[in-house]
């Protein structure tokens, strides 16, 4: 019989802060999810009958995530299965989270919670990690009265587009399944859709600044 492998990495967890102002409100029930996640995946059981293992198919041969409670375990860090877990976290009220496990994960848990408003602890952010987790479209530079007088300005929906693209080049070079790689592109896409309407919509507006005097 083959001894198990010491070296193996340990999973990636995701559990709840130690912060006193949210332990009254937070909920540890495996099986608090949002009811959309339940649709999402194919969920196995557990001998109680709480959802606890979420699998993307009937192919996969492990969970994309397991809900343990007190924490949210994955063996992989693909963007759309953080998402899914970020939303358990938010759902349960567990406004400050800690993160462990590979430097990977504990970097996407951080970027992603960002745009949520929650505390991560265990993951110290670079500046490339605090680039990605800027809202779309905001860019470091020169003050906005020196922007507005650059005739070279890019409009804010290149922006976006220059960064979902860097962000496509980077799914394709991390996961290996062409149909996962699909669908987290597409998910990128739809939620900066919104953002890339108004922002054409403002470019072919016409400038009222003196034009019809």
């Amino acid at each position: 019989m083959a001894s198990p492998d010491k070296t193996a990495a340990p999973p990636n967890r995701l559990f709840p802060g130690g912060d006193a102002g949210a332990r009254r409100a937070r909920s540890l029930d495996k099986g608090d999810v949002p009811a959309a996640l339940l649709d999402r995946y194919l969920v196995e059981r557990d001998r109680q009958g709480r959802p606890e293992r979420y699998y993307r198919d009937h192919r996969a041969r492990e969970p994309m995530f397991q809900d343990k409670g007190r924490s949210l375990v994955a063996r992989q860090s693909y963007p759309d299965t953080v998402a899914d877990m970020l939303k358990v976290a938010e759902h349960r009220g567990w406004s400050s989270l800690r993160v462990a496990g590979d430097d990977a994960f504990r970097r996407e848990v951080w970027v992603q919670a960002q745009a949520l408003g929650l505390e991560v602890k265990g993951h110290r952010p670079t500046e490339r990690d605090r680039a990605a987790a800027a809202p779309a479209g905001r860019e470091q530079g020169p003050p906005a009265a020196d922007r507005d007088r650059s005739p070279e300005r890019k409009p804010a929906s290149r922006t976006v587009e220059a960064r979902l693209a860097m962000a496509a080049q980077v799914v394709r070079a991390m996961v290996v399944d062409p149909e996962m790689q699909a669908r987290l592109i597409a998910r990128a896409w739809t939620r900066a859709a919104p953002y890339l309407e108004r922002s054409r919509d403002a470019q072919d507006r016409p400038s009222r600044g003196g034009r019809d005097r």
